[in-house]
């Protein structure tokens, strides 16, 4: 009987040993699943020396050793899982494992021969001594073992890797790339798979289907500074700078101190360039050009950020730096005689064009600037010059405003010999009627070439452009009074000297209705009603022509001839 009580009793103590064994083995497993390294140590210690021929235990302890790169313990843990069952792979693998961190190759590859020869043709095994073996550059040899590995076990996605990382080291890519996509159709978790994968579509100008590759990897494993770099560096190269931007900057603010932090500084300021974010490619271009205040792109980069956000002062002096460095784009000097011209430097704006013209003599924009320049600047004949040549390099619908200006600087040209004045006036003339051609309903240009008609005295002409001017700004008129007395009395005089007196003094009356202190419709008036025989009228408008011009003869002839005395 107390044989069977003691019997009782050392079961009961057993199974209470093994069953808090088991408690602390999950706690051991849990603690080490949570990151919590040591105290899982501390937890797994325990079942060994209570329970020291429990493999699961020894396992686990190997595994947070590993993890805290205490390989001497982490062997020792792997080799009493082996001395406790030889056919434990995972005894095996962990010692191999250990090998390989502790760079001793041959011992790995010593230690996963002797399990294979106690577990014959396992697949784990045989996909590590695969990587050994490429590791190793015998990758014909490494290729024959994951071959066995893939038909002992063709649903690992350890060992499709492995056969992709051999055809890579071949240069075989085609089946690289294939056995890496059948690896992730086993396991679309594996970060390592994807990153790989990405190169070799990189490799092979698949750019689209690399870029989704590193987006899995970044997806994955936040961690990966070179998939960021990598995704970052395909979409720059690719110019889809919109995305290059955003893993460029998930770059900078997760690895500030990368190695490559300075390409990849550079590479987001001409990304965010790319995409027209000039406030922020300004800010980044300024932090580049501290540390290296002679780099010519960058500075390019400020000057035209500059330019786009209208900061005009700030623009003129980068690129008097930019000057300094390299020779000024013909993109860089429209921007800086944008800039010119905000800040109503005309002289300067016209400098920078003439600059530009040298440089692209064709940019017919350049011309039609530089003539506005010169037109602010009154210099009539350089601006005529300009808009000439651009109508000239141009003749598509862009440049025909060019006419316009063109025409309104001959106007202005002055000349002390007539006949050079007149010449300048005719090429008004025909600019003028070469822009209606083809903008018939711009009324102003025919209120422009009426004016050059009367120039030219072609009276009938000039009556016909102003009849057509009046007729376009129909209900309008409260805009243009003095346009209108001129336009009436341009009609009125042309009627006159056709000896047609009723309408002479019909529209120049008009004229004198909307401007009563010209003078000169009022005498153009009287003479119409004299020999029209108003001679009332007629004295009336020639003692209106006094009043504002008190010496004109003309006035005072016509009314000695109606009898009036004029002092």
């Amino acid at each position: 009987m107390k044989k069977l009580v003691a019997v009782l009793i050392l079961f009961c103590s057993t199974v209470a040993t093994s069953l808090l064994a088991q408690t602390q083995l999950e706690r051991g497993r849990e603690l080490l699943n949570q990151g919590k390294t040591r105290e899982a140590i501390a937890a797994l210690r325990q079942v060994t020396e209570t329970t020291p021929r429990e493999t699961n235990a020894w396992l686990l302890l190997g595994e947070a050793y590993f993890k805290i790169s205490n390989f001497d313990s982490a062997k020792i843990a792997g080799q009493r899982v082996i001395s406790l069952d030889e056919a434990n792979r995972n005894g095996y693998l962990l010692v191999a494992r250990v090998e390989l961190a502790q760079e001793d190759k041959r011992a790995a590859y010593n230690t996963l021969n002797a399990g294979l020869a106690e577990k014959k043709n396992d697949p784990l095994m045989l996909a590590m001594l695969g990587q050994l073996l490429l590791e190793a550059d015998s990758v014909d040899r490494a290729i024959v073992v994951l071959t066995l590995a893939k038909e002992v076990d063709p649903n690992s996605s350890v060992v499709y890797e492995g056969l992709g990382d051999a055809y890579s080291r071949h240069g075989v890519t085609p089946y690289a790339i294939t056995q890496y996509e059948k690896s992730l159709e086993l396991d679309t978790t594996r970060a390592r798979v994807h990153y790989k994968l990405a190169s070799l579509y990189y490799k092979e100008r698949r750019y689209n289907d690399a870029a989704r590759e590193y987006l899995y990897v970044i997806a994955l494993d936040t961690t990966n500074e070179d998939a960021h770099y990598e995704a970052g560096r395909l979409y720059f190269a690719a110019r889809q700078y919109g995305n290059a931007t955003r893993f460029l900057r998930l770059h900078l603010q997760r690895f500030p101190q990368s190695k490559s932090a300075d390409e990849i500084r550079d590479m987001y300021m001409e990304s965010l360039f790319n995409t027209r974010q000039y406030a922020d490619a300004l800010d980044a271009a300024e932090n580049i050009f501290k540390k290296n205040p002679r780099s010519v792109k960058t500075l390019r980069i400020i000057a035209i950020s500059q330019s786009k956000l209208k900061k005009h002062k700030e623009a003129i002096d980068s690129y008097g730096k930019l000057r300094s460095l390299d020779t000024l784009r013909v993109d860089d000097l429209k921007n800086l005689g944008e800039a010119y011209s905000a800040l109503k430097k005309d002289s300067l704006v016209a400098m920078t064009y003439e600059e530009l013209l040298r440089l692209d003599p064709l940019d017919g924009d350049a011309y039609a600037d530089a003539g506005a320049a010169y037109m602010r600047l009154r210099d009539w004949n350089r601006a005529s010059t300009m808009f000439r040549r651009r109508f000239l390099s141009d003749s598509s619908a862009a440049s025909l405003s060019s006419y316009l200006n063109y025409a309104l600087c001959k106007m202005q040209v002055s000349d002390p010999d007539s006949k050079i004045q007149a010449q300048h006036v005719d090429s008004a003339r025909v600019a003028l009627q070469y822009f209606i051609s083809k903008r018939p309903d711009y009324a102003g240009a025919h209120l422009y070439l009426a004016r050059t008609l009367v120039a030219l005295e072609l009276w009938q002409e000039a009556r016909a452009s102003y009849e057509e001017w009046l007729r376009q700004i129909r209900g309008e008129e409260a805009k243009y009074k003095r346009e209108l007395a001129e336009a009436y009395k341009i009609i009125g005089v042309s009627y006159l000297l056709e000896k047609k007196y009723p309408p002479a003094i019909e529209n120049l009356k008009k004229s004198v209705n909307y401007r009563d202190d010209d003078w000169q419709p009022h005498l153009w008036l009287g003479q119409s009603y004299q020999l029209s025989g108003e001679n009332e009228e007629a004295i009336k408008a020639y003692q209106r022509v006094l009043k504002l011009d008190p010496k004109n003869k003309d006035a005072k002839t016509g009314l000695e001839r109606l009898g009036i005395p004029v002092d």
